[in-house]
């Protein structure tokens, strides 16, 4: 199997066609292998094309803002409103350096705890998380 010319778009749709066709025992551990995918290809070389929605529109993406417990602090100072592309990194932080842990509900994984150095905190349930893949991955296909 051969990638297209554009990498991060292609390993990006392939990733979602995989989390879209799974249903089984171990969606929740799938859905944390595909963000790998959907948040850190992203961040590395699409930041620029998530958009800088506020916090207060994050629902259109899929996540409650009640989900996001701690914006966590910027360093850099370019970020001093919470917004979509500063959660995509944030997220990606937590994901990447293994900062995820699962919240379960009588035996089963209901959501995940995203926690990254900067303070940030986010308890997503997985209807949320595949969303936010779905729609985040979707839009990129399109814009980058």
């Amino acid at each position: 199997m051969e990638y297209e010319p554009e990498f991060a778009r292609s390993f990006m749709r392939r990733t979602l066609e995989i989390l879209n066709s799974y249903s089984g025992p171990y969606d929740a551990t799938l859905l944390v292998n595909c963000l790998l995918g959907l948040l850190v290809v992203p961040k590395e070389s699409l930041i620029d094309k998530v958009p800088i929605d506020p916090f207060d529109q994050l629902s259109s993406w899929g996540i409650r803002p009640e989900s996001i417990q701690r914006t966590g602090h910027c360093d850099y100072g370019h970020e001093q409103k919470p917004n979509l592309r500063q959660l995509v990194r944030r997220l990606r932080n937590a994901v990447a350096h293994f900062n995820v842990d699962p919240i379960h509900d009588r035996g089963v994984v209901s959501a995940f705890r995203f926690e990254d150095r900067n303070g940030f905190r986010a308890v997503v349930p997985l209807s949320e998380l595949h969303t936010l893949a779905t729609r985040l991955a979707e839009h990129l296909e399109k814009n980058a």
